[in-house]
């Protein structure tokens, strides 16, 4: 009986336990691909959401985002008081509810940028279906302008921004900037991308990795092409290669990969003056050689590590240079000052070290090895000298 009784209020239990209360079917979401948030006029939010159109996806006639007719996504757009507000009245003309756990990439405009974006970072890590993965970058201008960007070789210009920043910029995602703008002792930095045109110029536009954003604190400080912000490759957890171009003797060209670096940030406290010693290694190859020179020459070799330590120094200089002029300290020089001398870091530096990292010094010792010089040593179509 005992044993009757107990079957029967399991099977009850089951009964009342199954299904899914808050299931959504597939056909009543909208799957956001990217955000964009800009700054307007009174203090007001823009909130602009990619979605794809379900209707142009797939099928014979797909193929790339440029090449299919109608464009196979949808960009909405809506301005209120708060970001919550703004989704708000982008969900009330929305026929399927927004969902956001498939978001690839931030947006952030350049206004908004100046203003601060801090607020906007803890209103979007509010979302229920926040990805703390996702991509963020910067663009000048506003904001959803680059989700109307019409790519090539993707369908959505959300996919294009993150394949791109993965590929040839310093990858930064949202739990990457929460955790600099937290942290004593560094400033956060974003890529930068824009839309422009295609070459020759068509009805599209194609989305450009443009350079680097610094702030301080929450606002824009500086922003730097990508030419000059080659330095800061040096000091990230993961290298991100680069290739660069090595002038021997004016009119002699090579195209060098540097494909792996690193640098050793060793702080050096005397007598109140901040010092920082700064070790750097790189492994190089030869890709392009546009010299009559035989690269199986370890002379010729040296003279070209000899150079690539020259730019690669320069580069570095330029970034503390440009972190003493701008007191945004994009490195985390501070973080390395801190793990060496805790006690003077919280007494004295740790509230004033955007003031204090003007008067820093510094000194590069660089080290490039070119492991590779290519299957030929010398350029095919040339005569070496004699």
């Amino acid at each position: 009986m005992k044993r009757a009784a107990l079957l029967c209020m399991i099977m009850v239990c089951l009964l009342i336990g199954s299904g899914c209360w808050d299931r959504r079917e597939v056909n009543d979401v909208a799957i956001v691909i990217a955000m964009a948030i800009d700054k307007e006029k009174g203090g007001l939010y823009r909130l602009s959401v990619q979605v794809p159109l379900v209707s142009h996806l797939g099928g014979p006639t797909g193929g790339g985002g440029g090449t299919g007719g109608d464009k196979s996504y949808y960009v909405d757009s809506a301005v209120g008081q708060t970001i919550r507000d703004a989704h708000n009245i982008i969900q009330s003309r929305m026929s399927r509810h927004l969902y956001y756990a498939h978001h690839r990439v931030v947006v952030i405009g350049e206004q908004l940028a100046k203003e601060g974006f801090g607020e906007v970072l803890d209103i979007i890590s509010r979302f229920p279906e926040n990805r703390l993965t996702a991509y963020i970058v910067m663009t000048r201008g506003k904001a959803f302008r680059l989700l109307q960007a019409q790519p090539q070789f993707e369908r959505f210009s959300g996919d294009a921004i993150r394949e791109l920043v993965k590929a040839v910029t310093i990858p930064i995602t949202i739990k990457d900037i929460s955790q600099m703008l937290n942290t004593p002792g560094v400033d956060a930095f974003l890529p930068i991308f824009e839309p422009v045109d295609t070459k020759p110029k068509g009805k599209s536009k194609e989305i450009e990795a443009t350079g680097i954003a610094t702030f301080r604190n929450d606002k824009l400080v500086a922003t730097y092409s990508n030419e000059e912000i080659k330095g800061l490759r040096w000091f990230q957890r993961s290298f991100a290669p680069y290739t660069t171009v090595v002038n021997l003797d004016g009119k002699q060209k090579l195209s060098i990969d540097i494909y792996k670096g690193k640098a050793h940030i060793y702080p050096v406290l005397r007598n109140g003056a901040i010092h920082f010693q700064v070790k750097v290694y790189g492994t190089a190859i030869v890709v392009e050689n546009l010299t009559t020179y035989n690269l199986s020459k370890k002379e010729v070799v040296t003279v070209i590590e000899s150079k690539l330590e020259k730019e690669v120094t320069d580069n570095i200089k330029r970034i503390f240079d440009q972190i003493k002029k701008t007191r945004s300290d994009s490195i985390g020089l501070g973080i390395d000052l801190a793990r060496k001398y805790p006690r003077e870091w919280k007494a004295t530096y740790r509230d004033r070290w955007n003031e204090v990292i003007s008067k820093i010094t510094y000194k590069i010792d660089c080290k490039v090895q070119i492991s590779n010089v290519g299957q030929t040593t010398t350029n095919i179509t040339k005569e070496e000298p004699q």
